[in-house]
């Protein structure tokens, strides 16, 4: 009868079970890792938008925003919490709040998002500017790069 000796195989079980229960975290790190390069490349993005005072009409569209709402784009983006959606691990990109400049229609201040909107999208009085999607595709590959390498150092770090 064949004998067959399996040598390190404990070493080995005790990796997977360190793998299985720091996998989340890692898969979390690597998610905000590859966040925050999209991110950044966002707010550059924001930061290049052309000012523009006045007002827009069809005829003669807006090429950009003005000083304020440049800024509350700015400071009215960022990334939320990461969850974790039933195995999905996730974090989301976007605005919050309102513009500093308070209007009848807008008494709180025009929302961050609905402009952000306008900007990505055009409107009748304002020319297309999507900067937002420009720094997403533009960061894609980075980000990519960025979370594997992430994951990578993690996992070293437990079969070591």
């Amino acid at each position: 009868m064949a004998k067959i000796d399996f040598k390190g195989i404990d070493t080995y079980a005790k990796m997977l079970a360190r793998l299985e229960s720091g996998s989340e975290e890692i898969v979390k790190r690597a998610v905000y890792e590859g966040a925050a390069v999209v991110a950044d490349s966002i707010k550059e993005g924001l930061k290049s938008i052309p000012v523009q005072e006045g007002k827009g009409t069809p005829e003669n569209k807006l090429h950009g925003i003005t000083k304020k709402q440049k800024a509350d784009l700015i400071n009215g983006f960022g990334l939320a919490p990461i969850e974790n959606d039933n195995g999905y691990i996730q974090t989301k990109a976007g605005f919050d709040g309102y513009g500093s400049v308070k209007t009848k229609a807008y008494p709180k201040g025009l929302p961050n998002v609905l402009l952000a909107r306008s900007l990505e999208s055009g409107t009748s009085f304002r020319k297309r500017i999507p900067v937002i999607r420009r720094a997403v595709t533009k960061s894609r590959k980075q980000a990519e790069k960025v979370m594997d390498e992430t994951i990578n150092k993690e996992l070293e770090k437990i079969f070591k």
